[in-house]
Formats: C-alpha cells, structure tokens, sequence
C-alpha cells in the first residue's frame, strides 16, 4: 500500500467537500495491511483552503483507488508545522 519512502498519495472524498481530493497519508514503519485492518496515519492535504471550513476531529471520509477501499476518521489537526 505504501511505497519504499512510507508515503501514499490517494483521492480522498470527504464529508461536507465536494468531489475527489488527493491527500499524501504517511506512516513511520514498513507494515502489511489485510482487509479489516485499520491504521492510524498522517494526512496532508494538497489543498487545504478545500477542507478548512469543514473539517474537525470526528470527520469522516472515504478513500478511493479504482473504486472505495477505506473508511477515515480524522483523530487530529494540525494547522503548523507541516
């Protein structure tokens, strides 16, 4: 799901956004995922201006790849530092 350098960019369809929007999701270390696993990651979004009327701890959203293979939940937010 990930590449060598741990991140991922995927389309994203969010809760109160329209359309698709890429998110780049990062994780620390290498790891196998299943169908039913879950994970936490880190997200940024390639157009924050899109999300940032709507979005707040508890959001949720899907993510696509030729069609959905997720469910998300937005757990935090960070405004700086990215």
């Amino acid at each position: 799901m990930f590449g060598e350098d741990l991140h991922r960019r995927v389309p994203m369809q969010m809760d109160g956004v329209e359309g698709l929007n890429t998110v780049g999701m990062f994780i620390e270390h290498a790891a196998t995922f299943n169908k039913g696993d879950s994970c936490e990651v880190d997200c940024a979004v390639i157009a924050p201006e899109l999300f940032e009327s709507v979005i707040e701890v508890g959001s949720k959203g899907k993510l696509w790849d030729g069609g959905f293979f997720a469910s998300t939940e937005v757990t935090k937010i960070y405004s700086n530092g990215w």
